[in-house]
């Protein structure tokens, strides 16, 4: 995984799919020195507090041999209007493509990230299924740490199946699987009439449960505040 400086082709459709109002930019990553991987919003809000400046919202840009995404992610601004990155990147760079978008304040909870595929095979688009679902559960946690979420134990549950169901059809993919090679399962059906089968619809309906589950939880909280 890089952060991508020429403007390939896939590249240009994830720019054109987040669909900012604000032109993409080469900026420098320069981390300040109590700053924390994976927490860019706190990293930047510590940044700003010291040497002023402001805080910029946005997406980091990330290239791999299967997808292309975009990351929700803050940079700081200077007092010149130049951006740069405060926050140590998770591989050795000195540079990324950063993408300004004012639309998405982070307000405590997760903010997903934008992605799309880079290769002719149709089993990426349900990584990046699987990939968006984990988001989505996200958005049920509270962030207890830098990069910790504190989930309820059915969605918590929930989040770790997904986990394992990305990792699994990631690995069958680096494997050479596709939607008509056997499941990586060992039951010998076709991955699309197993673990692949169906799996947008299927997804819809847990979500559904979550919300509800969810929606549940919190109304048991509120009444045992009550009581």
């Amino acid at each position: 995984m890089t952060s991508p400086i020429e403007i390939t082709s896939p590249v240009r459709r994830l720019i054109d799919k987040i669909g900012s109002e604000y032109e993409h930019e080469i900026i420098p990553i320069k981390p300040s020195p109590a700053a924390i991987p994976g927490n860019s919003y706190f990293n930047v809000q510590e940044k700003v507090t010291k040497d002023g400046g402001n805080l910029v919202y946005g997406w980091a840009v990330w290239l791999s041999d299967v997808i292309c995404e975009g990351e929700h992610h803050a940079v700081w601004e200077d007092e010149d209007g130049n951006l740069v990155d405060v926050t140590p990147p998770r591989v050795p760079l000195d540079k990324m493509l950063f993408i300004p978008d004012s639309r998405f304040p982070y307000e405590g909870k997760h903010i997903a990230n934008i992605r799309i595929s880079v290769v002719d095979n149709p089993l990426v688009e349900h990584i990046i299924l699987l990939a968006g679902m984990k988001d989505y559960l996200l958005r049920f946690a509270t962030r207890v740490g830098d990069e910790q979420h504190h989930f309820n134990t059915f969605t918590g549950n929930v989040y770790n199946h997904y986990d394992t169901l990305f990792n699994n059809a990631l690995l069958f993919f680096r494997e050479g699987g596709k939607l008509g090679s056997a499941c990586y399962c060992g039951s010998l059906k076709p991955y699309s009439q197993c673990h692949g089968k169906n799996l947008p619809a299927s997804i819809e309906k847990v979500k559904d449960t979550v919300v509800k589950m969810n929606d549940l939880a919190n109304e048991e909280k509120a009444e045992g505040h009550l009581s």
